[in-house]
């Protein structure tokens, strides 16, 4: 399966944290030490939108989740922005965390997709059960990978893709360094890929 083919849809870091007294406002020229302008700013209900087009990185924060993705679609995360921007906005609020997630979001070709995910991964007896035939589905793994929690959905979409949307939780009440979280996205996307390679995918 690991292969060119894989499009990499979304790369991201995710923070959820104790409630805690979000910043007032964001300066802009701070926000350009680590995030490349023009900068697009706006709010779409309670959750706060900021992306650098020349960056293709998309901060949303809402509440006590904080979103940092790339939309690149790199594979190489040794350079990646995502957990700087990441740190600089934990510097503006401190919050108290209790959780923060490594997620990837990728597309494979597939022939047939909801049927490979009916043959693949559901249970071979709800047919037997129901006496109904299964035509397809979609499916979502909760798998323990000490210390992460790995939450796996599988879905078949459009163009005979299955789209795998993969997140690595831990709970924790500290955040690794910058250099250790592009470490762990490289780690938890290989260890991803192995997976889905293992499954037949």
């Amino acid at each position: 399966m690991v292969d060119r083919s894989v499009e990499i849809v979304m790369s991201t870091i995710a923070l959820l944290s104790l409630p805690s007294k979000e910043p007032d406002n964001i300066d802009q020229k701070d926000l350009e030490r680590v995030l490349t302008p023009p900068l697009l700013i706006g709010q779409s209900g309670p959750a706060v939108i900021i992306s650098s087009q020349r960056d293709q990185i998309e901060v949303i924060t809402v509440g006590n989740m904080l979103n940092v993705r790339d939309l690149s679609g790199r594979s190489d995360f040794s350079g990646s922005k995502v957990p700087d921007v990441l740190g600089f906005f934990c510097s503006l609020s401190t919050p108290r965390l209790s959780s923060y997630g490594v997620n990837f979001i990728i597309a494979i070709p597939r022939l047939e997709p909801e049927q490979w995910i009916r043959d693949n991964i559901l249970a071979a007896q709800i047919s037997i059960k129901t006496r109904k035939t299964v035509l397809g589905g979609n499916a979502t793994l909760k798998i323990a990978a000490a210390p992460k929690t790995w939450n796996i959905k599988l879905e078949s979409v459009r163009d005979n893709k299955i789209s795998v949307d993969f997140s690595a939780s831990e709970d924790t009440q500290e955040i690794p360094n910058p250099e250790r979280l592009r470490q762990e996205m490289g780690e938890q996307f290989e260890s991803m890929l192995r997976f889905l390679t293992e499954l037949g995918l």
